[in-house]
């Protein structure tokens, strides 16, 4: 409960009264957990739920694409809804509907802020595995190829020929590109091209020139043995097998990092 100085009537000095959170409505605040509570001076109960709130929504991005990440975003959803309606019960009065504000309250974060944040999330960092036995993780972006094609130097998840398994890949060359293997190194319109990984392939030509075909892209996939070694270093592959964009390294935990 807070207090506010007030001036009597006949000019004589202020004094403290208390304000009552009914009398000082919470207004939007209700939307970050903890900040109602704060502005009516209730520092520990404030405390106890911006921290848990904040601790379960950094766990929940931290741990996002395992199992664990489910539990944390529940946990961040119920501090959410527990400090919403608290403050709704401090500032109803006379009386305080506590079923029906639980139900419209949880309905009301879940359609309007979880809900929308968890599709988006999926969509632009959605979480792919290597069906290999390291099990590389990384954070995809599902929305980037819509309206527009991979780049040289992208990294990309595709469905690796013939297979069909999803793996992940980096763009060597597009369409238009001119790819030769000079019989020791490779080059994409006469520039050095340096791969990540050793070819796969027992012998390699002594001399090789191609040009991209159109609506193809040339792939260097990772080397996580999932593939055979029949698919060689380089694969052409298709638009309609390339399911996004691939921009960060999230799994192991210890090689995180952006591509």
């Amino acid at each position: 409960m807070s207090r506010t100085h007030t001036r009597g009537l006949d000019g004589d000095s202020a004094w403290l009264v208390d304000r009552r959170p009914f009398e000082s409505p919470a207004g939007l605040k209700i939307l970050v957990p903890g900040l109602s509570q704060f502005s009516w001076n209730q520092r520990q109960r404030g405390f106890v739920l911006v921290g848990s709130f904040a601790i379960a929504l950094a766990v929940w991005l931290w741990t996002w694409g395992t199992w664990l990440s489910h539990g944390f975003l529940i946990f961040a959803f119920l501090t959410h809804v527990t400090s919403t309606t608290d403050a709704l019960r401090q500032g109803a009065f006379p009386v305080y509907p506590r079923r029906r504000a639980l139900i419209l309250t949880s309905a009301a974060l879940g359609l309007a802020m979880y809900l929308p944040a968890t599709c988006a999330l999926s969509v632009i960092a959605w979480p792919g595995f290597s069906p290999d036995s390291t099990g590389s993780g990384y954070l995809v972006n599902c929305w980037a190829y819509r309206h527009a094609e991979p780049h040289q130097g992208d990294w990309i998840w595709l469905r690796l020929p013939p297979s069909g398994q999803p793996h992940a890949g980096e763009v060597i060359a597009v369409s238009g590109q001119e790819v030769e293997w000079t019989g020791t190194k490779w080059q994409v319109d006469g520039h050095e091209c340096i791969l990540h990984y050793n070819p796969r392939l027992t012998a390699w030509p002594q001399i090789c020139r191609f040009q991209v075909p159109k609506d193809q892209v040339l792939v260097e996939p990772v080397d996580d043995r999932a593939s055979t070694p029949a698919t060689g270093s380089l694969v052409l592959v298709t638009p309609d097998r390339i399911i996004g964009r691939a921009w960060a390294k999230f799994y192991p935990v210890r090689d995180r990092h952006l591509l």
